[in-house]
């Protein structure tokens, strides 16, 4: 009984500790400013700092005329590395969650990672996953790497390029 009641204990005290290293916010020194850093959820984006995340979201329509929702094979998990402080994933980051509200994209998930101002964070190496450029948005499929987007998008329009990714897996 001890020994179920340390476990439980045990148990307990490291959810605690993983629990606390999602959506923290740290001063950069580098840019004397308070950023997100560390795994954060959607919500802490949406609320963080002068409310970048909302005007971007509201001001982008999303060109849903690009996607055919009937291809039946899609990516199925997706990791965004972005910094709070850096203009490309402030423009990005908000677009990249509005196309993913769609329903065609609702369960998949979606990780965000924010770096501080030199590229790093202290939750995992960012090195293991060769991010130099924000945000670094990685597609998977059954934990391999299908592809990544860099800063923005290659094409016209992040849409065309998820979609062209959705066309080359099938």
């Amino acid at each position: 009984m001890t020994k179920n009641l340390l476990l439980a204990a045990i148990i307990v005290a490291s959810s605690f500790s993983a629990f606390s290293q999602i959506n923290r916010t740290i001063h950069d020194e580098d840019k004397d400013i308070d950023i997100l850093y560390g795994f954060c959820t959607r919500e802490a984006l949406e609320n963080h700092g002068d409310g970048w995340f909302k005007a971007e979201y509201e001001s982008y329509t999303v060109k849903t005329e690009t996607f055919n929702f009937e291809l039946p094979e899609k990516f199925d998990s997706v990791q965004v590395f972005m910094g709070t402080w850096e203009s490309n994933s402030r423009r990005e980051v908000p677009r990249f969650c509005k196309i993913f509200d769609l329903d065609y994209f609702k369960d998949i998930p979606v990780t965000f990672i924010c770096l501080d101002s030199k590229i790093t964070v202290d939750v995992l190496n960012v090195d293991d996953y060769y991010v130099q450029f924000l945000p670094a948005i990685v597609f998977y499929k059954k934990g391999e790497e299908l592809c990544r987007f860099l800063e923005q998008p290659r094409t016209e329009s992040m849409e065309s390029d998820i979609m062209d990714l959705m066309e080359r897996m099938q």
